[in-house]
């Protein structure tokens, strides 16, 4: 039996690569000297078009603005980038 391995599509290959920010364009952001129980990591994770989609739709609700995430960052699986939003979250907030 076969298995058949698809390819990602060429157009999404350079869209990601158009996506992926030089060292620098975006500072890493490095918190290991300053932790905090109100830091609160977000991870979209997925094909180009979802993770902005969810970046838009929690702009839309209110959550964060796109320019609060950082630039799509590849992962290890072809076609797929990953956005982290870092927000510290005030602990009387969330009453």
């Amino acid at each position: 039996m076969m298995t058949e391995t698809k390819q990602p599509e060429a157009w999404v290959e350079q869209d990601v690569a158009a996506m992926v920010p030089t060292a620098e364009a975006q500072p890493l952001i490095d918190l290991r000297n300053k932790p905090s129980p109100d830091i609160l990591r977000v991870l979209a994770i997925g094909s180009p078009q979802v993770v902005h989609s969810c970046v838009l739709t929690l702009y839309r609700l209110g959550y964060a603005r796109p320019e609060e995430w950082s630039q799509p960052l590849p992962t290890v699986n072809p076609g797929e980038v990953m956005r982290i939003l870092t927000k510290r979250i005030m602990l009387s907030e969330q009453s």
